[in-house]
C-alpha cells in the first residue's frame, strides 16, 4: 500500500503591523553599532556633511518657521516620503485648544474657507518637493464641528493639484475621542491615512511571497486597517500626536534605508525619530519653538547613553 502524501502545512499568517514592530525594535538595539550605522544622521560629525547633499534645508534637522515659508526652501523632487499630519481645524472651543502649549501660534481655529486655501497652498508644495515616484502618508480627520472637512480638503486638493490619492488607510486606535454624549453622532475611534502620490507608479517595499505556474506575483498582504495606539505618551502643551507604532509601519512600507522623510507639522518628533531609528535620513517643520526643542532633544537620545524610548 502506498503511503499517502504528507498533509500541506497551513499556511502561516503573517501579522505585518508586528512584523514591522518587531523589525523596528532590532534596528533599535542598544550597542557600539548603533553609532557606527548612523554617523550621517548625527549633525557635525564629518560624515553628515558628506552624506547629506544641498536640497535647500538641512538634512537630519528639525526647522523652527513657517510651515509654506521654509518648505519653499526645499529644492524640487528632493523628498523621497512624507509622513504628516496637519492641524484639523478642532480648536474652535477656546477652552478646548488642542495645542494649549501654543494658543498664540497655532491658527487652528480659522473659517473652513481659509483653511482650505492655506492647505492648498501646502499641497501645492508637497506636489512640487516631492520626487516623481515619491509617495505621502497623510493622517488626517474630523472633529464634532466639521465632520465633512475632509472631503472638502480633498476635493480641493484634486483640484489644485496633480496629487491623487491611491490607498485609504483606516488606523484603529486604543482609545475613541469621546462623543459618547452626542444625541445621534457615533463615537470616533478610526481616524484615515490617505496615501497620495503623482502617479500609480510610486514606490513601496511590498515582497513578492510567491508565483505561479503562469508568472503572476503574489505580494505580501498589507491591509488598509491598522490597528496602533494613539501616541507615545503623553507631551504637555500638544494633544495631537500620532505614534511611532503607526509611523513605523509606512516608513518601512514606502522608504529605504538613506531616503529623505519630510513632516512639515513635525510636533513632538515622532517621524523623524522614527525615520533615524529606520536608517533613513529626515527633515521635520513645526512653528512652535518648544515642540522643535522637544524633537530635537528626543532624536537625540538616539546618539548618546540614554535608552532609547521603545
Amino acid at each position: 500500500m502506498s503511503k499517502r502524501p504528507p498533509r500541506k502545512k497551513k499556511e502561516e499568517v503573517i501579522d505585518v503591523l508586528e512584523l514591522h514592530q518587531k523589525l523596528m525594535e532590532d534596528n533599535m538595539e542598544k550597542d557600539e553599532k548603533l553609532r557606527e550605522q548612523f554617523p550621517a544622521n548625527v549633525e557635525g560629525s564629518k560624515e553628515f556633511h558628506e552624506f547629506n547633499e544641498d536640497i535647500g534645508l538641512g538634512v537630519n534637522q528639525i526647522h523652527c518657521g513657517d510651515t509654506w515659508e521654509t518648505m519653499n526652501k526645499l529644492k524640487d523632487k528632493s523628498i523621497d516620503f512624507i509622513m504628516t499630519s496637519p492641524p484639523y481645524l478642532a480648536s474652535i472651543r477656546k477652552d478646548n485648544h488642542k495645542y494649549p502649549g501654543a494658543k498664540n501660534q497655532i491658527k487652528d481655529n480659522q473659517s473652513v474657507e481659509e483653511y482650505l486655501d492655506w492647505m492648498s497652498d501646502i499641497f501645492k508644495q508637497y506636489e512640487r518637493v516631492l520626487n516623481d515616484d515619491g509617495v505621502m502618508a497623510f493622517n488626517f480627520s474630523y472633529t464634532t464641528f466639521n465632520p465633512s472637512l475632509p472631503y472638502d480638503l480633498i476635493n480641493r486638493v484634486f483640484k489644485d493639484t496633480g496629487l491623487r490619492i491611491y490607498d485609504s488607510v483606516a488606523w484603529k486606535k486604543k482609545s475613541a475621542v469621546p462623543l459618547a454624549g452626542h444625541p445621534n453622532r457615533m463615537t470616533r475611534i478610526v481616524e484615515m491615512v490617505y496615501i497620495f502620490a503623482k502617479t500609480p507608479n510610486f514606490k513601496a517595499n511590498k515582497l513578492v511571497k510567491s508565483v505561479s505556474k503562469t508568472g503572476q506575483k503574489y505580494f505580501t498582504a498589507y491591509y488598509n486597517f491598522i490597528e496602533a495606539k494613539n501616541n507615545d505618551g503623553k507631551v504637555e502643551g500638544h494633544e495631537a500626536t500620532f505614534s511611532s507604532d503607526l509611523a513605523s509601519y509606512f516608513i518601512d512600507l514606502y522608504t529605504k534605508e538613506g531616503d529623505i522623510v519630510l513632516d512639515n507639522f513635525v510636533g513632538t518628533g515622532t517621524t523623524p525619530y522614527v525615520s533615524a531609528k529606520m536608517k533613513r535620513r529626515y527633515i521635520g517643520i513645526d512653528l512652535v519653538e518648544d515642540y522643535c526643542e522637544y524633537s530635537r532633544k528626543r532624536i537625540s537620545k538616539l546618539y548618546n547613553s540614554e535608552e532609547p524610548e521603545s
